[in-house]
């Protein structure tokens, strides 16, 4: 797209002129209204505190999706991190022994993922709890 700043410059004041001269019904036809999420009539009735917590129990779900994605992410980040680990930790050669401590089996890799799911189930069960209770 092609534009000068001046044909911006002549939208800008077109719109600012419309803005101003027309009635704010015409305006705000095409805003949407308050969603009655909380008890009925909460909306309507001016109980902001039933609208509130309605509000709250339709956000509590994306806040535990997000609990519930960011623990997997770290399960995820901590098994490709000892997987990675294990992968450029050769074996000793035939004869010498390691130091201990310095080789990552791929035992350790798998004890990660079964822990970090465990964990991951844990919390999932945890969040859905919650959801329920709040």
């Amino acid at each position: 797209m092609n534009t000068k700043p001046y044909q911006i410059k002549k939208l800008t004041i077109l719109m600012a002129t419309v803005a101003t001269l027309c009635p704010s019904k015409w305006l705000m036809a095409a805003m949407p209204t308050a969603v009655d999420s909380g008890a009925s009539g909460a909306a309507t009735s001016g109980d902001w505190l039933a609208l509130l917590t309605g509000y709250l129990d339709k956000g509590v779900d994306p806040i535990a999706w997000g609990i519930v994605i960011m623990t997997f992410i770290v399960v995820a980040v901590a098994v490709l991190a000892k997987f990675n680990e294990a992968r450029r930790n050769p074996r000793p050669p035939v004869g010498m022994f390691g130091i201990p401590g310095t080789k990552t089996e791929y035992a350790e890799v798998w004890l990660t993922a079964v822990v970090g799911a465990v964990i991951l189930l844990f919390v999932i069960f945890i969040v859905t709890q919650a959801t329920g209770i709040i």
